[in-house]
C-alpha cells in the first residue's frame, strides 16, 4: 500500500481549511450557473439595533479591525500548511471523507477542490479600508472577489470562515472605543488627566471568552483603545500579526494584584495583616491592586484604610512615579459601591447613624451612603482638578471589574460627577460581561454577493426580502466606498471603472499580503477618527 493510500483517519483531522465551512456551502460551486466566472461579495455591518452602546455617544460607526490577522493566520499560514502544503490526494481525500460520512457517498463532488489544490494558491482579491477606520453602518469595509475565472465559487465559499473569524474582533474594538469615548467625555467634563484614559479601561475578559483564540483577537481589539489588560496573549497576537514590538512601544500592561484565594488563605481574622504584608513587604513600591470584598468591603475601605494610612502613604514611588494601593470591590451594585447616594436619594441619619434610601426604603450605613470614592477621600484627601472636581490622593485608587457595562460605567461617572468627584478616581475592569455578551447580530455583520459574471456578462445581485424590515436588503452590483470627511459613503451599481476607485484598496491577492499595517498606525487612525463633543449635559 502506498503512503497516499493510508486510511485518512490515521492522521488527526486537525483544521483542514476547506472543511471550515457550513455544509450547505459545499454544494454551491455546482449550483451556480454554468459559465459563472466572477463573484463579488462584501462584508457589511447592517444595523446597530442590537448593539449595547450608549445612544448619547454612538454615531452609527463600527471599528474595522482583524482582517490582517485573519489573512496572515488563516488565508496564508493555515492554507499553506494544511491544504496547499499537503499531498494533493491526502488533502482531497480528507475533504471527501468528511462529505461522504456526513452527506452520503458522492453527494459532494471534489473536482473543484482538486483544481484549487493544483492551482497552488488562493485566487482571491480582498479590498479593504484601512484597519482602525470607523466605518458607517451599512457601508462595507471589505470586499472579496476571485482572480481566476474557474474559481468564482471561492469568493462566497469562504463566507462562513471569514465571518466567524472577523465579526468578533471588529465588534469588540467598537465597544472598547465606545468606552474610550465615554471616559474621554467625563474626563473633559471633570478636568481629569487625559493620559489616564489609556489605563482607565482594563481588559478582564479572558477567562470568560469562548476559547484562547477568541480571547487573543478580542483582547487585541480592546488594545486599540486602551493599554490596560490582563489578557497576556493579546499582546503576543499584536506582535505576531500587527508589527507591534513590546520592547519599543507600550502594547499593553498591568499591575500586581491579589485574588480571593490570597485573602482567604490569610484568614478573615488576619485580613488586615494580609493587606499590610502585600502593600509594605511584597510590593513596597509601585501600584498594587488588592481585592477588598472577600468578607466586609466597608470595613476594609474605612477601618483598614485608616489603620494602614501611614504605611500606604509611606510607600515608595517606582520608576514611573507610581506608589498607589488600588482597592478592588468585586460584588454588589457597582454604581452604589463606588458612588454611594446623592443627598436627595436618602433621608437621615437615624439615631443609629443609618440612612434610608427613599426609592427602596432600605436602610444603609454611612459608608454605603458615601460610597467607596468618598470614603477614601475622607481618609486620604487629594486635590482638585482645573474644573474643581475632587481627585483622590495618588497613593490610593479604586478598580471595579464585576459586570461592568457601558450603561453602568456611565451611571458611575455621572453619580461621581454629581457628587463633585473627577472621573479619574475609578478604573473599570471590562470583562466578558461586556466582550462576550455580543453576537454577529450586535452590528448585523453579513457577507453577501452583489455582483457576478456568467460567461463574462455582468449580473447585478440584490437581496431584498419583502418579509424583512429593510435591514437585510443588500447593496446591488459593483460597489465603491468613498471617504467624505469623517464618513464613509457607499455607492452601488457602479461601472467596473468606478469600482476600481475609492477607499477600498487591495490588501490581499493570490495568496499574498499586499499591505502591512502596524498597531501604532491603527491606534493613531482610530484615535483621530473622533472628536469629543463640547462639554454639556449629554447624560
Amino acid at each position: 500500500m502506498n503512503a497516499t493510500d493510508t486510511p485518512i483517519k490515521a492522521r488527526p483531522n486537525g483544521i483542514a481549511p476547506m472543511i471550515q465551512a457550513d455544509f450547505y456551502k459545499t454544494g454551491h460551486p455546482g449550483q451556480y450557473p454554468a459559465g459563472t466566472n466572477r463573484i463579488v461579495a462584501n462584508f457589511t455591518p447592517r444595523s446597530a439595533r442590537l448593539a449595547p452602546v450608549l445612544p448619547e455617544l454612538f454615531d452609527d460607526k463600527v471599528v474595522w479591525f482583524g482582517l490582517q490577522g485573519f489573512i496572515k493566520e488563516i488565508l496564508i499560514d493555515l492554507f499553506d500548511r494544511e491544504f496547499f502544503g499537503r499531498d494533493r490526494r491526502q488533502a482531497v481525500r480528507q475533504y471527501q471523507r468528511r462529505m461522504d460520512t456526513a452527506l452520503g457517498p458522492g453527494a459532494v463532488a471534489t473536482d473543484k477542490i482538486e483544481a484549487l489544490h493544483a492551482l497552488g494558491y488562493l485566487p482571491l482579491e480582498i479590498r479593504s479600508v484601512p484597519e482602525g477606520s470607523r466605518v458607517d453602518i451599512r457601508v462595507p469595509p471589505v470586499t472579496i472577489t476571485n482572480t481566476h475565472p474557474d474559481f468564482a465559487w471561492l469568493a462566497t465559499y469562504i463566507e462562513t470562515l471569514f465571518s466567524c473569524e472577523s465579526w468578533k474582533p471588529s465588534t469588540v474594538a467598537t465597544i472598547a472605543f465606545e468606552y474610550r469615548k465615554l471616559l474621554t467625555y467625563f474626563a473633559r467634563l471633570t478636568g481629569a488627566p487625559m493620559e489616564f484614559i489609556d489605563w482607565q479601561g482594563h481588559d478582564f475578559s479572558m477567562r470568560g471568552m469562548a476559547g484562547l483564540f477568541d480571547a487573543r483577537k478580542s483582547g487585541a481589539g480592546h488594545l486599540l483603545s486602551f493599554t490596560g489588560t490582563d489578557t497576556i496573549p493579546a499582546i503576543d497576537y499584536l506582535e505576531d500579526l500587527y508589527g507591534a514590538d513590546a520592547e519599543n512601544e507600550l502594547i499593553g500592561g498591568s499591575v500586581p494584584a491579589t485574588e480571593h484565594s490570597v485573602m482567604c488563605l490569610g484568614t478573615r481574622d488576619g485580613e488586615i495583616e494580609t493587606f499590610r504584608r502585600i502593600v509594605t513587604e511584597l510590593y513596597p513600591a509601585g501600584i498594587v491592586s488588592v481585592v477588598s470584598d472577600t468578607w466586609d468591603f466597608w470595613q476594609v475601605i474605612t477601618d483598614f484604610a485608616v489603620t494602614l494610612k501611614d504605611e500606604i502613604l509611606a510607600r515608595t514611588p517606582d520608576a514611573l512615579g507610581n506608589a498607589k494601593v488600588v482597592f478592588r470591590p468585586d460584588s454588589g451594585d457597582p454604581v452604589r459601591i463606588l458612588g454611594g447616594y446623592r443627598d436627595s436619594e436618602v433621608t437621615g441619619p437615624a439615631t443609629d447613624g443609618r440612612y434610608q434610601v427613599i426609592e427602596s426604603g432600605a436602610w444603609i450605613t454611612d459608608a454605603e451612603r458615601r460610597g467607596a470614592v468618598q470614603c477614601l477621600w475622607d481618609i486620604f484627601g487629594g486635590s482638585e482638578s482645573e474644573r474643581g472636581y475632587k481627585m483622590l490622593n495618588p497613593r490610593v485608587g479604586l478598580i471595579y471589574g464585576d459586570s461592568i457595562t457601558l450603561a453602568r460605567a456611565r451611571d458611575i461617572l455621572k453619580l461621581l460627577a454629581d457628587k463633585g468627584f473627577a472621573s479619574s478616581n475609578v478604573v473599570f475592569g471590562i470583562g466578558s460581561y461586556t466582550y462576550q455578551y455580543l453576537t454577529r447580530d450586535s452590528f448585523g455583520w453579513a457577507l453577501k454577493a452583489t455582483y457576478a459574471e456568467v460567461d463574462g456578462i455582468g449580473r447585478e445581485l440584490v437581496k431584498d426580502p419583502i418579509t424583512d424590515s429593510g435591514v437585510k436588503r443588500s447593496a446591488q452590483g459593483l460597489l465603491r466606498v468613498e471617504q467624505e470627511g469623517d464618513r464613509f459613503v457607499l455607492f452601488d451599481r457602479q461601472t467596473p471603472e468606478q469600482a476600481e476607485g475609492g477607499a477600498l484598496k487591495p490588501v490581499f491577492r493570490d495568496g499574498k499580503l499586499l499591505v502591512e499595517q502596524t498597531l501604532g498606525e491603527i491606534r493613531a487612525r482610530l484615535k483621530a477618527s473622533w472628536t469629543c463633543p463640547a462639554v454639556e449635559d449629554l447624560f
